[in-house]
């Protein structure tokens, strides 16, 4: 990868975020240089520039301003841009459509149009697009039947990319994420959940123990993006681990690592979103990708992180 990416500029928005803090870091180690753009407003919580890992210099950018956008990408001139700002929470998205638009789909087309032509554009979907699974595992020929408003904003993002690669002949590839976990991740997100509830509540508590989702660990999830953006790839690429875990199975992998001392409580509520996401990698795989962190010690590592943030005062 090192040869791709050494010498090279890059941009990345979202770069304050849970996978863009851990790829800018990332690109740095493989000789990259460039910017991380970010609104800082959903920056995780132990960012700061030092996160962005010596050669890249943060950019505090609004992706929804025009001439901002304009501006940041005219001056770093990058050679690749990987697009990941986005209102991300799914139920958030819901609660305000109009910011997820606008976000989402008024800031992806920012970036497209003020991204140089000839930079390789690696933007970042996610497996919300095919909605309720006719089939599993999912590969890329699954229809996109997303229809909550964040699944629909990435659909239009994915579009919005088609359009750029053939209309104005833009180097594009499109990435469905489907469940990135580990060091930096908060918030209601499936596995930060159940930890601080171990942690803080010494009890998990889930919805529905039957609900599959396709966990990967984040240092996976950047090999695989960057595995892409040095492709000359232009299909849309499940990135996910392929493998099936129930949310059960999370939850008591969980317990586990306190000694099988904290209880699981199934609250028996009907779960949000899909009942089961599993992706079909095999064209990842094609790439030469293969997943190195094992679920288990990418939960322990999870773990720890939680804990020394928790103590912390200000966020415990």
């Amino acid at each position: 990868m090192s040869s791709y990416f050494e010498g090279k500029s890059v941009l990345v928005t979202g770069a304050a975020g849970f996978v863009g803090s851990h790829l800018c870091r990332r690109l740095a180690q493989e000789g990259a240089h460039g910017v991380g753009a970010d609104n800082l407003s959903a920056a995780r919580p132990d960012w700061s520039a030092a996160s962005l890992g010596g050669t890249f210099a943060p950019a505090n950018v609004d992706i929804r301003q025009p001439e901002a956008t304009k501006s940041v990408l005219e001056a770093a001139r990058p050679d690749v841009v990987f697009h990941l700002a986005a209102v991300a929470n799914p139920r958030l998205c819901k609660q305000d459509f109009p910011l997820a638009f606008d976000v989402n789909v008024v800031g992806t087309q920012n970036v497209l149009r003020f991204a140089p032509p000839t930079a390789r554009f690696v933007f970042m979907s996610s497996a919300a697009v095919y909605g309720p699974p006719e089939y599993l595992p999912i590969d890329e020929a699954h229809p996109r039947n997303g229809s909550d408003p964040y699944s629909v904003t990435k659909i239009i993002g994915e579009d919005l990319a088609r359009s750029y690669a053939k209309n104005y002949a833009r180097n594009v590839a499109i990435v469905r994420n489907f469940n990135s976990f580990g060091v930096g991740q908060t918030g209601d997100y499936i596995v930060p959940q159940l930890i601080r509830g171990a942690l803080v509540d010494k009890k998990i508590e889930i919805w529905d123990p039957s609900t599959v989702r396709d966990l990967m660990y984040i240092d996976d999830t950047i090999n695989a993006l960057l595995a892409v953006a040095a492709s000359t790839e232009t299909s849309p690429i499940n990135v996910g681990s392929g493998r099936a875990t129930t949310v059960g199975e999370l939850a008591h992998a969980i317990s586990r690592r306190f000694g099988g001392e904290i209880p699981v409580v199934d609250l028996k509520k009907k779960v949000l979103g899909s009942p089961a996401l599993v992706s079909n990698n095999g064209r990842l795989k094609s790439l030469g990708w293969s997943e190195s962190v094992g679920f288990e010690a990418g939960v322990e590592r999870t773990i720890e992180w939680t804990r020394s943030q928790l103590a912390t005062p200000a966020n415990a």
